[in-house]
């Protein structure tokens, strides 16, 4: 296999690695304090590639509004959604449940844009729901480490994961005609991750600056590690999580490039095992892989 079309492999690693990185970063900055500096990190880095490289056309111009209300929908409120749901259940029923962005764009592509359901389509997203399901019943052990805990209601940290999936796959359907009309796609995700940026901070700024939660620390009780992890996992899981897929896309295969990347749910437990020395459940994997593979199916349908 070329290593374009293991591309989505190696996003779906970098999106592992930020996702396990997160829930201690998370409890340290704040949720939206955290999302704010890693979305800005991630603009700046893409914003200097696009200019340097000349990436900016007349195309990403003409679907500027589409892409910039994609950016405020998949990055501003889906990212937030997502890593918020990462500090509340942990990454890997965060994980599982973002993978229902997968079925949640079959569902708007069928109220938007006039595609037709088949039953190949409903069995692949019953297999999606059957995995999230079992994952969150079965999927925890009675003794397990902190990132398996649950922080606040569980029934927020669901709907927390289940809105970042809604976020990303409207932010991908109102991205796409862009990219169609031939919008380079490093350059729409500059002008979406920064058009999430400049929400983020004015949101950070106007509002929750004063309102951070109880267990966060201040600027000065943060260290350079702590910044030093909140710029990797920006560049990790953003920047270059992002740009290999991209890059993956355009020189290989789409299904199977997107397939390999929708494997997260899957790389999470291997991680978790090597990180909390804790086994995951037999739940924890079956939900995982019956996530994986319906996802795949529909990607590849």
């Amino acid at each position: 296999m070329p290593f374009a079309e293991l591309s989505g492999l190696v996003a779906a690693l970098c999106w592992t690695i930020s996702s396990l990185m997160a829930p201690r970063l998370i409890g340290r900055f704040g949720t939206m304090r955290f999302n704010t500096f890693r979305i800005l990190t991630a603009s700046t880095v893409l914003l200097c590639v696009s200019l340097l490289t000349q990436r900016f056309n007349l195309s990403l111009w003409e679907h500027k509004n589409s892409v910039m209300l994609s950016g405020i929908l998949g990055i501003f409120l889906g990212d937030t959604c997502l890593f918020s749901a990462v500090h509340r259940l942990g990454p890997r029923r965060a994980g599982i449940l973002f993978a229902t962005n997968a079925p949640i764009s079959i569902l708007l592509s069928w109220l938007f844009l006039n595609e037709t359901l088949i039953l190949w389509q409903l069995f692949a997203c019953g297999l999606v729901l059957t995995g999230v399901v079992i994952a969150i019943l079965f999927g925890k052990r009675t003794q397990s480490h902190d990132r398996e805990q649950t922080k606040g209601r569980l029934s927020v940290g669901i709907l927390m994961a289940l809105g970042g999936a809604l976020g990303q796959a409207s932010g991908a359907l109102l991205s796409k005609p862009a990219l169609l009309d031939g919008a380079d796609p490093i350059a729409v995700s500059a002008l979406r991750v920064s058009t999430g940026a400049i929400a983020l901070a004015l949101a950070y700024g106007l509002y929750y600056r004063h309102r951070l939660p109880a267990t966060a620390l201040s600027f000065q009780q943060l260290t350079y590690k702590d910044a030093l992890g909140l710029m990797t996992i920006a560049i990790v899981g953003m920047v270059i999580g992002m740009s290999v897929l991209v890059w993956g896309i355009g020189h290989a295969d789409v299904g199977l490039v997107t397939t390999l990347s929708a494997t997260v749910p899957v790389l999470i437990l291997p991680g978790l095992w090597i990180t909390t020395r804790q086994i995951p459940s037999f739940g924890a994997w079956l939900g995982a892989i019956l996530v994986v593979i319906g996802a795949s199916l529909i990607i590849l349908h």
